[in-house]
Formats: structure tokens, C-alpha cells, sequence
């Protein structure tokens, strides 16, 4: 099994070994420790755990590639192995998070606080690491902001049963034997009828989450409300791009969200221009009514 850490803190390969030894319950003898970019000549191969460490420069120093044989008996989860290591080495420790996105990383704290985190690199050839962003205040990192991470919301799965039953009856319609040219060839890729599919998606994320209060976390970030508001924006452009059959299914779609949108929304015309979203009431006037509305739980501050 492998695992791949960084540390906030540079250790000597003796402490590796000692807590690698420590979290995985082997003789230190049988954990192999050496430089990524060093002499390999020397390293025993018949060990039971290999680690490769890298002095990397930035908010982290040390790079860990943790390779465990499958005779160790005790191969923990990677978060597992994390959060005992920062312990028994009282540093903090990153390792990738299951999103499909370079900068998302878990970070665990010495002490167990574990937080989401943004760690960004340079595009030198030896980068530059940085710790952007976390979404609890780490106190070992007092000057990295703290924020709910839009790129790790943007991922999470929300059902969106409206547009499901939206493509279904539009399907219905495009497979009747009388269905117009129009409608049966509309849904190809970057047609209108395509991308209101994939707006009404945006807009139903968003509103879902309204109707659940935002979620365990009860957050929201104030970018991706501003995005689904933009969908709904194209939604009403993407309408009249329509074949009418296909306009009238949308209206209904559409219409039923924006009633569950105007229950959890209250009228508000200066949110925006707090939150930076829109440089001034004028904006806000040549907005549609949805840019006027504010949740009435706020989810970002």
C-alpha cells in the first residue's frame, strides 16, 4: 500500500523511522528510509515498509512516497497513517484528497484537527509549495486564510431529480413518431437545448442545497451562488433557442426550482454589492429578480 505525505517540518530519517515504526507496529529495522536524490546503494530491500523523502521548498519541507508490503499486518488508511504519524511526529501533515483536482488536500494537525486545504504549487522545475487555504484555522498556520473551498463543493454529488425528469420527458417527446426534425436532432453537443440541460442541472445543485440548509457544514460559497445565478440567467436566454416543445418543458422545470428558490430567498438588492459580486446598484438593477434575492440562511461570511 502506498502513501503519499507532505509535512509542514523537516524530519532527520532516523525520526521517520522511529514514528513509521511507531504507527505501523514493525521493528525499525524493517523500515527503510533514504533520500529520493541520493545514494541508493545502501538501502535494504528486504525491508517491510520504504520510504523515499524529498526536501521540497515553501509552506511544506518534506515530501514522503510511504510504500508498506502487504506481509505488515497493520496497513491503515492513508488518512489513518496521517493522522498518527502528525501525532507521533508533531507535524502537521497533508496528503491528497479523493477529488480529481492537483491543489485538494487533507491536512492533519499534530493535535487531530483535520480540514480540507489548498496547496498550490509553483511551475518551476523544483517547485514552490503553498498552503493557500484551509477551511478550519490550523493554529500551527496562523497566516493562511480560512474559507470553504468552491472547487471541493463543486464536486460533491446533489441529486437534481427536476432535470432528471426534465430529460425524460423531453425524451419521450424527441422519440414520438411525430416528433418534429427540430426537436429530434436538438440535443446534439453545445446545442441550446444541450447546454439548458446542463444549466438547469446548475441551477437545481444550488437550489437543493437551499432546501437542505446548506448542508451539514451549513456553507456555501458566496462564488458558486453567484455562478448558479448565472445560470438562471442563461436558462431565460437559452428559452427562446428552443424548440417550443422543449421551451415549455423547461419553463416547468425551471419555474418549479425558482418557487423553491423564492421560499428560502428573501428580496434583497445590496447583498451582492457587499459580497463583491456586483460593483454597484445600477448593476443590481439590470439584473433579473433572481440577483435581488438573497438566502435566508446566509451560508458565506
Amino acid at each position: 500500500m502506498t502513501y503519499n505525505f507532505f509535512t509542514d517540518d523537516r524530519l532527520q530519517p532516523s525520526r521517520i523511522i522511529d514514528v513509521l515504526a511507531s504507527c505501523l507496529s514493525v521493528d525499525p529495522n524493517a523500515v527503510d528510509v533514504a533520500d529520493i536524490d541520493g545514494e541508493q546503494e545502501n538501502r535494504n530491500w528486504g525491508a517491510l515498509v520504504f520510504c523515499d523523502h524529498s526536501s521540497v521548498r515553501g509552506d511544506v519541507s518534506l515530501g514522503l512516497d510511504i510504500f508498506v508490503q502487504d506481509t505488515v499486518a497493520s496497513r491503515p488508511a492513508e488518512d489513518e497513517l496521517a493522522s498518527s504519524f502528525a501525532g507521533a511526529a508533531g507535524v502537521v501533515v497533508l496528503y491528497p484528497a479523493e477529488e480529481q483536482i492537483p491543489s485538494a488536500y487533507w491536512l492533519v494537525t499534530p493535535a487531530g484537527l483535520v480540514t480540507r486545504a489548498r496547496l498550490l504549487s509553483s511551475d518551476d522545475e523544483n517547485p514552490v509549495y503553498s498552503i493557500d487555504a484551509v477551511e478550519a484555522a490550523v493554529p500551527e498556520l496562523p497566516d493562511v486564510r480560512v474559507m470553504q473551498l468552491p472547487e471541493i463543493v463543486r464536486e460533491q454529488h446533489v441529486p437534481t431529480p427536476e432535470t432528471q425528469n426534465f430529460v425524460r420527458a423531453l425524451i419521450s417527446l424527441q422519440e414520438a413518431p411525430d416528433a418534429p426534425a427540430e426537436l429530434r436532432f436538438a440535443d446534439e453537443a453545445g446545442s441550446p437545448l444541450r447546454r439548458a440541460r446542463e444549466c438547469l442541472a446548475a441551477w437545481e445543485r444550488m437550489v437543493r442545497r437551499m432546501v437542505d440548509s446548506w448542508g451539514a457544514a451549513g456553507k456555501y460559497p458566496v462564488e458558486l451562488y453567484s455562478e448558479a445565478l448565472g445560470a438562471r440567467d442563461q436558462l431565460a436566454q437559452l428559452a427562446n433557442n428552443l424548440p417550443k416543445a422543449a421551451a415549455d418543458l423547461l419553463g416547468k422545470s425551471v419555474g418549479r426550482l425558482d418557487e423553491e428558490f423564492i421560499k428560502r430567498s428573501t428580496p434583497d438588492d445590496t447583498w451582492a454589492i457587499e459580497s463583491g459580486i456586483l460593483a454597484g446598484p445600477r448593476d443590481v438593477q439590470e439584473c433579473a429578480w433572481w440577483w435581488r434575492h438573497k438566502p435566508l440562511i446566509l451560508p458565506w461570511g
